[in-house]
């Protein structure tokens, strides 16, 4: 079932990551790094998992890219604060896409939730479709290499803990680390309203 189908499910979340703005909750990255410890571990083949995370990555942000210059135009010329916001900012954004392609197509596209937007405005600037993909294909390449070595290390780390504590000790701790976790980020989350309290009562 996972050496079969799943390829053909990090293809559709890589493509759902950036073609529109669904990569906030689409996790293409961790599904590749997923992929590729399952692959290690002898359900499938890490060849299918690394084509389906270049091809699905490559496809959405040209999807994304076109959905972006179909649309600007319209958001150019709309009403409200989406007009407004276009018409602000769209010039900053085009001259950075015209100035510094690589920083913004090739890094971007290894950035978390900048990777989402970047295609589509992308799209929105002057920046020529051949030039998008000269910066877009090194930067997918770049990004599937990158959460396939995350796959390799978590594997490597994962069968180093478990031959020393065992696997029952290995689960016990990662539930406790991320309940630990969690623990601290709402505290954090809380210090500011906290804070704030304080400051109406005085």
């Amino acid at each position: 079932m996972v050496a079969s189908h799943g390829p053909w499910i990090l293809f559709v979340l890589a493509v759902a990551e950036t073609c529109f703005i669904t990569g906030l909750v689409v996790p293409s990255g961790v599904a590749t790094s997923v992929g590729t410890v399952l692959a290690l571990e002898g359900h499938g083949s890490l060849t299918p998992v690394l084509v389906a995370a270049v091809i699905g990555g490559a496809l959405g942000d040209s999807l994304g890219f076109w959905m972006g210059r179909l649309s600007g135009d319209a958001m150019g010329r709309g009403e409200g604060w989406v007009g407004r916001w276009y018409r602000r900012y769209a010039p900053v954004a085009s001259h950075f896409f015209g100035r510094r392609p690589f920083y913004s197509v090739t890094v971007a596209r290894l950035v978390s939730f900048v990777r989402t937007l970047m295609p589509m405005a992308a799209g929105m600037s002057p920046l020529r479709y051949s030039a998008f993909l000269l910066f877009e294909v090194p930067g997918v390449l770049a990004w599937a290499a990158m959460y396939v070595s995350i796959g390799l290390l978590a594997r490597e780390s994962w069968a180093r803990v478990t031959s020393i504590v065992g696997v029952g000790w290995a689960l016990v701790f990662v539930v406790v680390g991320l309940a630990i976790g969690l623990r601290i980020r709402r505290r954090r989350s809380s210090w500011p309203r906290a804070s704030g309290e304080r400051g109406n009562e005085t």
